[in-house]
């Protein structure tokens, strides 16, 4: 009787750990919202109070007056719990082939590193669509199969909406609305200069650069007196101006089949959903004294060896306790994201 392998549960989070770096290389969101997974059940942060006032003059042998130490709010939330697995069954183990042959059959640790790429990516899937949403709209919600509200969460982002659309590409006022953005810095400690990142779709990018207002973009021009063409061009004005550089960005995810039993998909089968929406410009700022915006907790999971934090990745073979045999390929986290410095980010309207 022949023997089949296939990996165990520790090696498959090594080449989870092996594949993550280059999985999310090309999701820029985790640049400034890093995952991490620090050893506590609920996702938690401490945020020191703004310091205010002026020193005080006391004059010559006056007594110098006592200032009051800022104080440190701390933040917490419920994490998430999320997960899903893979079956695979009695046909595809013995008759299913490898793909690219007439008829070799496929290995069972093939199978199952399909299944763990699959189910990875929909995890990272995931959170980059709880971090996109919060940060376009300052709230993100999750329903489970039978429709309820299973996570969600909001942050009082700084908002900014144009007075006319930039789709409108006659009248709109790009340049005049990142203007505007820049003066939301004013007391939070933070940079909407040219250091800052305005993400935004293609269709949004778009639109900039068909802007034919004289008044605004369209009336600037840029190396050999042309007008602006691209977005590297854009980019070389608005540094100029010292003014946060656009960054298109129309990653996104293709709507899946309802789950039986659960309320009827808001979205057709195959639907693309960008990470961004059309019309949306999410800016983020820097912070003056270089601290990081917040990050994206993976905390403690009953599922992992030692409760630990972090995700979980299983096979559990069945073939020992049942007929016909089943494997199942398993994947999952708790967690959630959590914003330092709301401030820091402006959700444009435009």
């Amino acid at each position: 009787m022949p023997e089949f392998g296939y990996p165990t549960n520790n090696e498959l989070r090594e080449i989870a750990q092996d594949l993550l770096p280059r999985l999310a290389a090309d999701r820029p969101v985790f640049d400034f919202m890093p995952i991490e997974e620090p050893d506590a059940w609920l996702v938690s942060w401490e945020q020191e109070d703004s310091y205010t006032g002026l020193q005080a003059v006391r004059g010559l042998n006056g007594e110098p007056p006592r200032v009051s130490k800022v104080g440190v709010k701390r933040y917490n939330m419920q994490p998430g719990v999320y997960g899903e697995y893979i079956p695979l069954d009695e046909t595809e183990l013995v008759v299913r082939r490898q793909y690219g042959t007439f008829g070799t059959p496929v290995d069972i640790s093939d199978l199952v590193m399909r299944a763990q790429r699959q189910l990875l990516v929909r995890r990272l899937d995931r959170i980059e669509t709880i971090l996109w949403t919060l940060l376009s709209s300052g709230v993100f919600s999750v329903s489970g199969i039978s429709g309820a509200i299973l996570h969600q969460d909001q942050f009082a982002l700084q908002t900014y909406s144009a007075s006319v659309s930039w789709a409108t590409v006659a009248t709109a006022t790009p340049l005049q609305d990142l203007r505007a953005v820049q003066l939301l810095a004013r007391g939070h400690s933070v940079r909407f200069d040219r250091t800052a990142q305005a993400f935004v779709n293609q269709k949004t990018a778009n639109n900039i650069l068909q802007n034919t207002n004289a008044a605004d973009l369209y009336g600037r021009r840029v190396t050999g007196l042309a007008t602006v063409n691209s977005i590297p061009q854009l980019n070389e004005l608005l540094t100029m101006d010292n003014l946060p550089n656009i960054v298109p960005y129309d990653m996104g995810y293709l709507a899946e089949p309802a789950v039986a039993g659960a309320p009827n998909a808001p979205l057709s089968f195959g639907t693309f959903v960008p990470f961004i929406p059309d019309n949306t410009a999410i800016v983020i700022g820097k912070r003056t004294d270089g601290a990081p915006l917040g990050n994206y907790q993976m905390v403690r999971n009953a599922s992992n060896p030692d409760l630990g934090p972090g995700a979980y990745m299983k096979v559990i073979d069945r073939g020992e306790i049942q007929v016909p045999r089943a494997i199942e390929v398993h994947d999952g986290h708790n967690g959630g994201p959590a914003i330092w410095f709301p401030s820091a980010i402006v959700r444009m309207n435009v």
